[in-house]
This record gives structure tokens, C-alpha cells and sequence, in this order.
């Protein structure tokens, strides 16, 4: 390894602990979340001129990426629990949360059969942003690492992403509640029995768990990593089948909510979400936006037609229904942008028996959201005849 290896290694690992500091104590604006920190000090680092492109460099990257990718998949998803009580207190949660899904498959299929002959790689792009209006960042990286998209664009569809989603976001923070208002019924506090607990739900949890949690969590993780490899390298010959691998550490993360003793290993969220941050920081370090101007332009024009008819279409959906306005908020912030964002919308609406509902649909909406964005990913290579990328590319 050179020097350039272990200063990328050293920032990918450390730099996410201060990123997630700052934000528990309020020392970063409310938009910029550790995600977008993490993203952004490897894209300013990568485009100072300072930092050296070679494929020596480039490789271990992207190793470190994937590596960090793999290992924080699982880890994440065995926070999701499928039991009676979760959809009970989901109700009209859980009905909203899918209309978002249906909204965004709508969608993005729309723009990807529409845009076939003038931007490359639509069904990919319309997988990944599937994937991110069902459950948020890390299915789109999931889900691009499955298809072998251009490690561009994981970091161009979110600097879009920040830009649009930033925007609707800061509306829902500020007067697009007092819109919705005058199109959906009030939110009834009887509706919802049980509420979560008077506990703040901290955003982007410090990592300050005993020790021994922690270790239990990650070598739970990379087993069901090490098996998913394993079995993908059993049924393929190799371990490059990277859309049977994601697809296969999706399955076996939701299969290890079902342990009873999970539980006793605590909250593997967070140790999830450094791995994230992780694989972040090292994608940053990858982008170059002066080789990519026009490829950007292409990817911003495809996310804005996906974003804004999303968002119409859910209404529509949700109006019809005649589901509340705090639950259609709520239902959109989950599958747009995360359980993260689901705790700071619903402290701004003042409604915290939407919370718990919310955070568990928005990680039920990460555990599907996988097959939903690869699955509809071969659909449209189907329909529009545009290849997906081989494994040689």
C-alpha cells in the first residue's frame, strides 16, 4: 500500500465518527446529514486537484468500498422486524408507504422507457432511483452494485438527489405542511393506540455501545456476508454475480430478524450505517465531475422527471384513499429519504405516534426495496432492448 492507500483508508474509516458527532449536537445544518458529509469531503478531496487518479488507487478503493458495502447491508437490515405488532402499528403507514413504492415504479419506468434512446443505461438508472424512493440511499448502492452501474453514478444520482430531495425537504420542514392540509384530512390522535416510547430516538446514533455488542454485531454481519459469498461463488462458480450476492445478503438479512436472541446483541443500526458512511466517503473519492459534465446533466434531467410525477402520483394516490396528512408526509420522508429523516419530520409536525410506525415501514421499505429496483431493472432491459452492464464491463 502507498501513502495515497492509507490516507484513503484512514479518511473512509475515521472521518464518518466526526461527521456523526457533529450532527448529534447540532453543529451541521439540518440538511447536511453525516451521508451527505461523507459524500461530499471524498467529491471535494477527489476534485481539488490534489488528489491523484491511477488505477493502483482506483482499485483499492473500490475495494474498500465494496468491502464496507457488503458488510453494512446486512447489519442494517436486521434492524427490520416483521412481526404482528410492526404492522399493526403501520396501518394506514403501511398503505401509504406503498402507494410511495407504486408512485415511484410509475414513475421511473415512465422516464427510463421514455429517455431509452437519448440517456444510457435507463434501466439501471430507473432501478436505482426505484430503489431510493423505496427505502433511501443504500439501496441505491446496493442496488448499483448489483447491476455494475458506473461507480459515478452512485455520486451523481445523490448530488441530484440532494439538490431535488433537498429542496422538497426543506418544503416539508417549512410551508408545504400547511398545503397539505388543505388537501388531506387531519390526522386523528385516536387512530394510532400505541405510540413509541417517550425516549428521544437520536439522529445518527454515536457509536457508544459495549464492546462486546459491537463485536457480536459485526461478526454477525460478516458471517451472512461470508455465507452470501459462499453460496453466490456455490451456484455461479464465482464470487461476480453481484446481483445473486445483493440479492442473497438481502434474504439472509431478513432471515436473521427472525432469531429470537437478536435482540441481545441490541441495536445493529448504527453499525450499519458507519459501514454506509464508509462506503461513502470512499465513493466520494472516486468521483471526477470534470470527466462526467454531461453525463451529470443527463442523470439531473432523468432524477428531476422521476422526483416531481413521484410525488404528484403518491397525492393522488393518497387523496384517493383518503389517507391524513401526517401519514402521507411521514410515508413519503420514509421511502424518500430514510428512517433518519422520518424522526426529524415528524419532531417538525409535532406527531410522535407516527413516529414508530414510520421508522418500521421505512425499514421494511429497505429490505424490499432491493428486489423492487434489480427486479424492475431487468424488466426495462426488456422492454426497451438497452443491455445491462455485463460482468467484463
Amino acid at each position: 500500500m502507498d501513502a495515497y492507500m492509507w490516507v484513503a483508508l484512514a479518511l473512509a474509516v475515521l472521518f464518518p465518527l466526526p461527521a456523526i458527532w457533529a450532527y448529534n449536537r447540532k453543529l451541521l445544518p439540518g440538511w447536511l446529514s453525516p451521508i451527505i458529509a461523507c459524500y461530499g469531503i471524498g467529491i471535494v478531496l477527489a476534485n481539488s486537484g490534489l488528489w491523484p487518479s491511477y488505477e493502483g488507487l482506483n482499485s483499492f478503493i473500490e475495494l474498500l468500498a465494496g468491502f464496507s458495502m457488503l458488510l453494512g447491508l446486512p447489519l442494517l437490515l436486521f434492524a427490520v422486524r416483521l412481526d404482528r405488532r410492526t404492522l399493526n402499528l403501520a396501518g394506514p403507514m403501511l398503505i401509504a408507504f406503498g402507494f410511495c413504492g407504486i408512485a415511484g415504479i410509475i414513475s421511473t419506468s415512465a422516464v427510463s422507457i421514455w429517455l431509452a434512446d437519448s440517456v444510457p443505461d435507463t434501466p439501471v438508472l430507473g432501478g436505482m432511483l426505484t430503489g431510493m424512493y423505496t427505502g433511501g440511499t443504500p439501496n441505491v448502492q446496493a442496488i448499483g452494485t448489483a447491476l455494475r452501474a458506473n461507480s459515478n453514478y452512485l455520486v451523481l444520482i445523490q448530488a441530484a438527489d440532494v439538490l431535488l430531495g433537498g429542496a422538497y425537504l426543506i418544503g416539508l420542514i417549512t410551508f408545504l405542511p400547511g398545503v397539505y392540509a388543505r388537501i388531506f384530512p387531519a390526522f386523528k390522535e385516536g387512530a394510532q393506540k400505541d405510540g413509541p416510547s417517550k425516549d428521544k430516538i437520536p439522529l445518527f446514533p454515536a457509536l457508544q455501545k459495549p464492546i462486546p455488542r459491537l463485536l457480536a454485531q459485526f461478526a454477525l454481519g460478516l458471517m451472512v456476508t461470508g455465507l452470501s459469498l459462499g453460496l453466490t461463488k456455490l451456484i455461479t462458480g464465482s464470487i461476480d454475480n453481484f446481483t445473486l450476492l445483493i440479492l442473497l445478503l438481502t434474504t439472509l438479512g431478513l432471515a436473521v430478524t427472525f432469531i429470537p436472541k437478536l435482540d441481545r446483541m441490541g441495536d445493529p443500526y448504527p453499525l450499519g450505517e458507519y459501514f454506509i458512511l464508509v462506503f461513502c466517503v470512499a465513493i466520494g473519492l472516486l468521483a471526477n465531475f470534470s470527466q462526467l459534465a454531461s453525463e451529470g446533466m443527463q442523470l439531473l434531467l432523468f432524477c428531476t422527471l422521476s422526483i416531481i410525477p413521484t410525488i404528484l402520483i403518491l397525492i393522488a394516490l393518497c387523496r384517493w384513499w383518503g389517507i391524513d396528512r401526517d401519514t402521507f408526509i411521514l410515508s413519503s420522508v420514509a421511502g424518500l429519504y430514510g428512517p433518519v429523516f422520518v424522526a426529524q419530520i415528524s419532531a417538525v409536525l409535532g406527531n410522535r405516534s407516527l413516529l414508530a410506525p414510520g421508522l418500521a415501514v421505512s425499514l421494511l421499505g429497505f429490505g424490499i426495496g432491493n428486489y423492487l429496483g434489480i427486479g424492475l431493472a431487468y424488466l426495462l432491459s426488456w422492454i426497451t432492448g438497452v443491455s445491462l452492464p455485463s460482468p467484463a464491463g
